[in-house]
């Protein structure tokens, strides 16, 4: 079901992160055809590929230049080998390389869609080591999330230091409305 739902459906996407039987690990994001040749067309224009073999390159060159992975705040990860399935469900499947064997934190970021209205992306690892808690990627986070592994359950970073930015500038315009109560009170007594 969830097949035909991303065929039909160009504001949505999964990305999938698992190992394969040889020890590979695989990144596969999945989204409808149309998802990736409205986002080709926004780019380069429309008719700027004449193949589909030329269609395919710009999906793996859109995908190179909008999607990115760093791992414990330093390792950025390389792909290898990208290839891209066309179809309904169309899929871009690649090799990660230099996953580090203890992973702390991960930074993904994940643009390739952005200008879709209300384009949304689920992100699932599926490693052992790795509890399966889903991500979503939307307009409301920048189409990335920032976590970190404690106790066996992902820390979402990110909204961490969103909600606590928000906070310091609670207080910021907490203390600006005491200052201009204070000032007007004070020009009030002086004119008097």
């Amino acid at each position: 079901m969830s097949n035909t739902l991303f065929a039909h459906q160009p504001d949505l996407s999964n990305i999938v992160i698992s190992r394969t039987d040889n020890g590979q690990v695989i990144l596969q994001v999945n989204s409808s055809l149309t998802a990736f040749q409205q986002e080709v067309n926004f780019v380069h224009g429309e008719g700027f590929y004449k193949s589909p073999e030329e269609f395919r390159n710009l999906v793996i060159e859109h995908f190179n230049s909008h999607f990115s992975m760093i791992i414990n705040n330093k390792d950025t990860i390389q792909f290898k080998n990208p290839k891209v399935f066309l179809g309904h469900e169309t899929k871009l499947v690649t090799e990660i390389i230099g996953l580090p064997e203890t992973i702390n934190t991960i930074q993904l970021k994940n643009t390739l869609f952005k200008d879709i209205y209300h384009s949304q992306s689920i992100v699932i690892f599926l490693l052992e080591q790795f509890p399966t808690q889903k991500f979503s990627l939307g307009i409301d986070n920048k189409y990335q999330i920032n976590i970190a592994l404690k106790d066996g359950v992902w820390d979402n970073i990110l909204e961490e230091k969103t909600n606590s930015n928000f906070r310091y500038v609670g207080y910021f315009a907490i203390l600006l409305v005491i200052l201009a109560v204070f000032f007007v009170l004070k020009r009030r007594k002086t004119v008097k």
